[in-house]
């Protein structure tokens, strides 16, 4: 009998040079999931990579309790003997309740962050598409995919901003309808505006500048934004150009006064502007917050924000723990329902081999797509055969586990008949 393990280590434990050290490059990931099958350590396995956790879930024969899952991932990543003790072994209900609390955000550095879940996704996807995913490992992804879903939508838990970037990415947002037509001046180029300004180009500010009393400093900040480089002494004449500043140097005294800000505004016509002082001290002198037309928020502003939302996403995840366990103690059952798991598994399994099938043939007959409308088809494909099945699987489920139905399984079988004959039918449909 197999049994669900899970080793990792993430950013309570190991510090970031041992995870630098432990993570796999995209490419390593599926070569190392291959050779873990091959090993016969693993029926199946799924290797999760973020830059806070390195997670093997793993459906294992051994009996060894995980010892071997984590002497082959530190094998695998030369890590050394005295990091073993960084790792931490899950196994049966702790593993699955681990990667519930992992999809929905719970166990972040940043509590409630939703890149999880889509990073959560890929790693599935990947074992799914280079067959190391066992039907167990299967359905339990699936069940965490629905529970972070499940979390998000009744608790609410990452609406409210829990970071001083963040925050003052919500407060722009709120002050311009569109921000993918606003531009930004980044004045200093340390970390904090790197992070604010992230923030902002990711999610769609397309002209990016960049001033630095050390040109050279600016010029490889701008790098990675494809932001145009000013120099120093011409930033004023750049605020009038500008939507949104962010300004976070050095300097000991304000390097933007009341009287400059009173020309600027005046040339714009008043039209909005909105600067965020991150800097300590203050690179804003405080008078120019109140020129109509000019929003400034100094990093105790963006802190407020960020300890207020921090604080409702607090109260928000005891919701999400008590919806965690409830949705365990129904996987727990399912799973206790052999039959239904194994007919659930054998289906999506073939709707899988009918999905990838015709989607080579689609991609084949469409050699002029980009890597990247590739990869929309395939996604798009995905998300349509799993919203189809996901109907008829929850119902059935609900009556065999809730109502105690065992008419439900067996007209299941005849609605969807995965013998060979079954299959050879749907794939000539």
């Amino acid at each position: 009998m197999s049994e669900l393990i899970l080793v990792g280590l993430n950013h309570k434990q190991a510090p970031v040079e041992v995870r630098e050290r432990a993570a796999f490059e995209e490419g390593e990931r599926l070569p190392f999931l291959e050779g873990l099958r091959g090993s016969g350590l693993a029926e199946g396995a799924v290797l999760l990579c973020t830059c806070n956790r390195v997670e093997l879930y793993a459906d294992s024969a051994s009996d060894d309790g995980g010892k071997g899952l984590v002497s082959t991932l530190m094998a695998g990543r030369q890590l050394d003997p005295a990091h073993r003790d960084l790792f931490y072994v899950r196994r049966g209900k702790d593993a699955v309740r681990h990667l519930f609390r992992v999809a929905a955000g719970l166990d972040s550095m940043i509590l409630g962050e939703p890149q999880i879940l889509g990073q959560v996704k890929d790693a599935y996807f990947q074992a799914r598409d280079g067959g190391t995913l066992s039907t167990p490992l299967n359905l339990l992804f699936q069940k965490a995919f629905h529970v972070a879903k499940v979390v998000r939508t009744q608790t609410g838990i990452g609406q409210r901003p829990v970071t001083v970037s963040y925050a003052a990415y919500n407060l722009a947002r709120g002050i311009f309808a569109d921000l993918s037509t606003k531009r930004i001046l980044l004045l200093g180029a340390g970390e904090m505006s790197r992070i604010v300004a992230t923030h902002f180009v990711e999610n769609g500010v397309g002209r990016v500048r960049v001033a630095n009393r050390t040109y050279e400093h600016a010029v490889e900040f701008a790098k990675p934004f494809g932001a145009e480089v000013v120099p120093w002494e011409e930033f004023p004449k750049a605020l009038i150009q500008s939507d949104i500043v962010v300004t976070s140097t050095g300097s000991q005294r304000p390097i933007i006064l009341r009287p400059m800000m009173e020309t600027v505004m005046k040339i714009r016509r008043w039209a909005s502007l909105f600067i965020i002082d991150i800097a300590v001290p203050r690179d804003v002198e405080e008078s120019a917050g109140k020129l109509d037309g000019l929003y400034l928020y100094d990093i105790d502003d963006l802190q407020e924000v960020a300890d207020e939302g921090l604080a409702e996403r607090q109260q928000k995840a005891a919701d999400a723990e008590a919806m965690i366990q409830s949705e365990l103690d129904l996987y727990a059952r399912f799973i206790g329902h052999q039959d239904l798991s194994e007919l659930i598994g054998s289906l999506m399994g073939w709707a899988g081999q009918i999905q990838d099938s015709e989607l080579e043939e689609a991609l084949r007959r469409l050699p002029e797509l980009s890597p990247k409308q590739r990869e929309i088809v395939r996604n798009t494909v995905r998300r349509v055969v799993h919203k189809i099945l996901h109907a008829p699987i929850a119902q059935v489920k609900r009556l065999v586990i809730e109502e105690d139905s065992p008419q439900a399984l067996d007209l299941f079988r005849q609605l969807f008949p995965q013998n060979q004959e079954g299959r050879e039918r749907g794939e000539g449909q």
